[in-house]
């Protein structure tokens, strides 16, 4: 079981104590990827040994919290060591009596996850604050399956945060993921899974305060874009608002006496600026570090591409009789494609997944090991 956490100290005894009890006779293991700014930590490590399953904790320090709780889980995968990975909240929302019946559907469907779901069956959705909860909930939900159709075809909670799977089938490279719905993110990005769900009935927290709010909302309705529209896609629509500043403020300095030219590097800057603010906050969802380290190559590469369109603008103006905006235009479009690249590549280019906090790569592999064998005596 994966259990992101955030100041969840009152909530892990009776979460353990529940666990033990429904995963009586199995081989399992309980790990906390904690973001708490509270004794959560703590609590976690002065009680893990009184338990039948093993119990792990991975604190994340605040410069390696990356992509929210949906980040957490990732982190967590990555140090699974047993065939399946449970991913389940830490308040008793998400019941762990259930953990056993995720397992069976499963291995019964042959199934590469398992969904616990509030709108299947007799499942419910009662432990939501309040109508309007619900009502976000479901409306997200709908609109998660309007934009992906197929991706989405059968499954009936997409908001879930309550499912297991199969380790084997993920890429975990290939996420991005954004806020604490990582469910979403996974179906959308995982390729010929197969799915089932069980119905459960949604409980009230047990202590602690929510995590959703409406930055969480508007984080959602960013990454649904995200998934939705190709980074290249998304990088012509930044572009493509940039051109009213870029091309406005060539001809209104132009209109105050400057030379073509020098309007076109001025009013290329303002472009810039703001391009740069597009990419940051819809291109580039899986950027590491301070937004300082990348304004500046950023605004360098835009800038030298004037290197390029100044003596095409020139041309077109001077040779084409073309007006200063149409070739303004002209020139934008040329340099979009080797911007693109080149940004992409040296901006925000994706370097390797370090470990943060893990256990070092060997460690998990002689552990992955010893829990593989403890398995395989209970299966026999």
């Amino acid at each position: 079981m994966i259990v992101p956490t955030r100041n969840e100290a009152g909530n892990v005894m009776p979460l353990l104590n529940r666990v033990d009890a429904a995963l009586s006779g199995m081989a399992a293991e309980v790990l906390f990827v904690d973001d708490s700014t509270d004794h959560t930590p703590q609590t976690v490590e002065s009680v893990r040994r009184n338990f039948n399953v093993t119990v792990r904790l991975y604190h994340r320090a605040p410069a390696v919290r990356w992509g929210g709780l949906g980040g957490a889980v990732v982190d967590g995968l990555r140090s699974a060591r047993s065939p399946y990975a449970v991913v389940m909240d830490g308040d008793l929302q998400h019941p762990p009596e259930a953990l056993r019946t995720l397992y069976d559907a499963a291995v019964a469907n042959q199934a590469d996850m398992v969904i616990a779901s509030r709108y299947r069956g007799n499942g419910d959705a009662a432990g939501l604050a309040n109508g309007m909860r619900r009502f976000v909930s479901s409306g997200a939900s709908l609109v998660s399956r309007l934009v992906f159709p197929r991706r989405l075809r059968g499954v009936t909670d997409v908001m879930s945060g309550f499912f297991l799977v199969r380790v084997g089938a993920l890429h975990l490279d290939n996420l991005q993921p954004s806020g604490y719905k990582i469910l979403l993110e996974l179906l959308v990005r995982m390729d010929k899974i197969s799915v089932a769900e069980i119905p459960y009935s949604f409980a009230k927290r047990h202590t602690g305060e929510s995590n959703a709010s409406v930055l969480e909302g508007l984080r959602f309705v960013r990454h649904l874009f995200w998934l939705r529209v190709p980074r290249a896609a998304r990088f012509a629509l930044v572009g493509a608002t940039g051109l009213l500043p870029n091309v406005l403020g060539t001809a209104a300095l132009v209109l105050l006496g400057l030379h073509y030219t020098v309007a076109a590097i001025a009013a290329t800057q303002i472009a810039n600026g703001w391009n740069f603010l597009g990419c940051e906050l819809l291109v580039w969802p899986d950027k590491k570090g301070s937004w300082r380290h990348r304004i500046g190559p950023f605004m360098l590469l835009n800038s030298s591409d004037l290197f390029l369109r100044l003596p095409l603008l020139a041309f077109f103006v001077e040779k084409w009789g073309l007006s200063v905006m149409a070739g303004t235009l002209l020139t934008l479009a040329i340099a979009f494609a080797l911007r693109f690249l080149l940004i992409d590549r040296l901006v925000y280019r994706r370097r390797g997944k370090k470990a943060t906090g893990h256990l070092p790569e060997t460690a998990i592999m002689v552990e992955r090991e010893a829990f593989e064998n403890v398995l395989a005596e209970h299966t026999a």
